[in-house]
């Protein structure tokens, strides 16, 4: 068994795939079990004086959804959301609802175990500055001409909660 990170953790002829997106020209990725659906509606309604990282909440279907910037939890700054912006919405098992806005969309991915290298494995310098290092980042994985990101979609929403509570103090 190789650990993957706190609470997941899969043999190693395991296949895992991922729903991959692009987050300024980086390829990130998320397991594909957890998205509910992809949407190109990117208009929402902003939540003032909201924590960093928290863009609003949209309406999809009578479903509200709670909208989150991943810019600002992976260290960059935040983006005005344009056509190519998509909305990556996760399933309820995966929390309370809520989406996360991406720059576009890649494709699903497949990766064995042994492949992805986990974030115990990972140096400090693999992450951008100013990541919740032990909750978003799962691990990383070399596929033919890019690095994917991988991210545990269980610890987002909890590391805009942690965030915003530590920046309050």
């Amino acid at each position: 068994m190789k650990k993957i990170d706190g609470d997941l953790s899969v043999k190693n002829d395991e296949k895992r795939q991922f729903c991959t997106f692009w987050l300024m020209e980086r390829l990130y990725g998320v397991d594909i079990i957890d998205v509910k659906e992809i949407h190109p509606r990117v208009d929402f309604t902003p939540i003032y004086h909201s924590p960093k990282g928290v863009s609003g909440y949209v309406n999809i279907r009578g479903q509200v959804y709670l909208i989150l910037d991943l810019r600002p939890l992976m260290g960059f700054e935040e983006g005005t959301p344009d056509e190519e912006n998509r909305l990556v919405l996760f399933k309820p098992t995966v929390g309370e609802p809520f989406g996360v806005l991406v720059d576009r969309i890649g494709d699903v991915v497949e990766v064995s175990a042994d492949e992805l290298e986990g974030s115990e494995d990972m140096e400090d310098s693999m992450a951008d500055p100013g990541v919740d290092k032990a909750g978003i980042i799962t691990g990383v994985c070399q596929l033919d001409d890019t690095l994917l990101v991988a991210l545990n979609s269980r610890n987002i929403l909890n590391s805009v909660v942690v965030g915003s509570l530590e920046t309050a103090k």
